[in-house]
């Protein structure tokens, strides 16, 4: 019987550990980010989740695994979005609100500062994105969708990615198969703003960046 008990703690500390996991962060064993439930981005070698976005196959979920994608729920990474962890809950890539007894306080939502993301990681709840804080909430769920924003943009090229003060991203747009489609890039490390004028990545902080 105490066998039995120690299995099924180690079994429900791995689903825990499975469901804890943020989006937007680079597994060091896959080498792959979930940026979404079921979406997910390769990395760089600095650890930064960049390119192309896939999608997993029907019924699964991007997860911690080594199969990357899993049909166990319970292994969903990207999954802390509106979850009351001890006093807060990201309830976006840039805003929070408030908890009481693991349930969010109604009317308590607030917004991170200009450039600031929440992570439900950190004790001050949202962190500069300019400096590596990655937010516990998807960017890809939110109204902002890459296909359509090259589909309004229809032009090729490269373009800022919206609403981010950071500057940290751009959107290469292209037409391919008799439609608009885009990619999401992260600047390097070396040059870690994408500078709205010139249209590449640059060492140099826009004045219009946080």
């Amino acid at each position: 019987m105490l066998r039995r008990l120690l299995i099924l703690g180690v079994l429900l500390v791995a689903q825990v550990g499975f469901s804890q996991a943020n989006c937007n962060i680079c597994s060091s064993a896959t080498k792959k980010a979930c940026v979404s439930k079921t979406q997910y981005q390769n990395c760089t070698t600095d650890d930064r989740p960049t390119g192309p976005i896939y999608t997993c196959p029907n019924n699964t979920y991007c997860s911690v695994t080594a199969a990357v994608c899993s049909a166990t729920t319970a292994e969903i990474a990207c999954a802390e979005c509106n979850q009351c962890g001890d006093y807060f809950a990201c309830t976006g890539t840039s805003s929070f609100a408030l908890c009481f007894q693991g349930s969010v306080i109604p009317n308590a939502t607030y917004s991170c500062n200009p450039g600031q993301v929440c992570s439900k990681s950190l004790t001050t709840i949202c962190g500069d994105s300019a400096t590596g804080t990655v937010p516990s909430c998807s960017y890809y769920d939110s109204a902002a969708e890459v296909g359509n924003f090259c589909l309004t943009k229809a032009s090729a090229g490269r373009f800022p990615y919206p609403n981010d003060p950071s500057c940290s991203r751009y959107i290469n747009c292209f037409y391919k198969g008799s439609a608009w489609n885009g990619t999401v890039w992260n600047c390097p490390t070396a040059k870690p703003y994408f500078s709205s004028t010139s249209l590449i990545c640059t060492s140099t902080k826009p004045t219009n960046c946080t």
